[in-house]
């Protein structure tokens, strides 16, 4: 598999792990007060999860740009 394929595969997994912490989001969001002490925690993996999805997307760009 060459490299664009790899990034392009591993972008959708990501974006799937993105979308999974950007639900666990809002469904906390919903429950609070509830778990509210696990705010911090759910919005860290969400804010991790789609830092990563930026960091690759712009890889892909660079790569497709060479």
């Amino acid at each position: 598999m060459s490299d664009r394929e790899t990034l392009k595969a591993e972008l959708k997994r990501l974006s799937a792990k993105a979308l999974q912490a950007k639900m666990d989001l809002h469904d906390l969001s919903e429950e609070l007060p509830v778990n509210w002490t696990s705010i911090i925690a759910v919005a860290r993996k969400a804010h991790d999860a789609y830092a990563e999805l930026e960091r690759k997307s712009q890889d892909l760009k660079r790569l497709e740009k060479a």
